[in-house]
């Protein structure tokens, strides 16, 4: 079953619980109503984060970072070659400096960089909210055994009620940044494409132009528009560390094989030792969280001040420990 279809079945699901349940606040007696009854709850408020309150949160997220010597030279770019070095490194934290650098040049490569950085600032954005997501679920159920135990406040004073605190913490705030990312990453996107339709008119032919077009048509799984521009892109050299994590992700997420994925990835990263963004994506692509801390150490061997293994490794951590406390089923070695 394909995400879509699986989305119309939860809500399909969704909804049939919700009229057996607002059936049964009716009396048993009473006849079908002419008019649709009013629901049996309300939900009141507006769920929607703002954009500005969720950059925020990131802004205060990242105000407490400290980079490497070596990133923190990149902070702010004198050249397109230290926008280059920012890109290579995946620093996450520095694009927006970059691209503002690379927009003020008023050049052909400085807007294909500022392309460059806006698509990947709002594709790292977005794989981030979704690997916390998902990380949430792996712990789910220590989770639910975390509030259970701290509820009677016995095991509290334990280190392995203590652990199973920082899970709690660690999980919510997760929760609560990958709700901001969510957020802000579509600003960062929409500027791309603004970029990418600019580019599309001035540099049709460069090869440049075809992988932009194929990472914006990925990113909103549109894929015969995405084959199209890979065949342009493809034409000269197809086995570019772009043009091999584009077919990466492909796998991934259109034929949801992850499994040959992360194979791509695996081969890029050995063709290219330094290529961050491939290992990245191995993160994304781990099933389970050995997998995920496995990927993340890797990510970090590579870059230390990177943004996922900031924002993933404590629970990651954390859940491990757990795991150390209390064994249980062995998992998937790590990638």
């Amino acid at each position: 079953m394909n995400r879509s279809s699986l989305l119309f079945s939860v809500l399909g699901a969704v909804a049939s619980v919700a009229s057996i349940a607002c059936a049964a606040c009716a009396p048993a007696s009473a006849p079908p109503p002419a008019a649709p009854a009013h629901p049996c709850f309300t939900i009141h408020g507006d769920s929607e984060l703002r954009p500005k309150d969720a950059k925020k949160t990131l802004d205060e997220l990242v105000a407490h970072i400290l980079l490497s010597p070596e990133d923190e030279a990149l902070r702010n770019p004198k050249s397109l070659a230290d926008v280059k070095a920012i890109l290579r490194r995946d620093t996450v934290y520095l694009f927006p400096n970059a691209a503002a650098f690379a927009k003020a040049q008023g050049t052909l490569d400085g807007r294909f960089s500022e392309a460059i950085l806006e698509m990947l600032m709002g594709e790292s954005q977005l794989v981030a909210s979704q690997v916390l997501t998902t990380q949430a679920a792996w712990v789910g159920g220590d989770m639910r055994i975390a509030r259970a135990n701290l509820a009677t406040d016995v095991a509290s004073t334990t280190d392995r009620g203590r652990m199973l605190s920082q899970l709690i913490r660690v999980v919510e705030e997760g929760n609560k940044v990958a709700d901001a990312l969510g957020a802000v990453a579509p600003s960062h996107l929409a500027r791309a494409a603004e970029i990418v339709r600019g580019l599309v008119v001035e540099a049709p032919n460069d090869v440049r132009t075809s992988a932009l077009v194929a990472e914006y048509h990925r990113l909103r799984g549109e894929w015969t528009e995405f084959d199209a521009a890979m065949a342009k892109a493809e034409a000269g050299d197809p086995s570019t560390p772009a043009l091999r994590y584009l077919r990466g992700m492909e796998q991934l997420e259109r034929f949801r094989r992850p499994e040959q994925g992360a194979a791509i990835m695996r081969e890029s990263l050995a063709a290219h030792p330094k290529f961050v963004r491939a290992q990245a994506a191995l993160v994304l692509m781990s099933t389970n969280p050995a997998q995920a801390l496995g990927a993340v150490q890797k990510l970090k061997a590579m870059n230390e001040d990177h943004y996922l293994a900031m924002l993933l490794e404590p629970t990651l951590a954390a859940d491990q420990e757990l795991s150390r406390m209390q064994p249980r089923a062995p998992t998937d070695a790590p990638r």
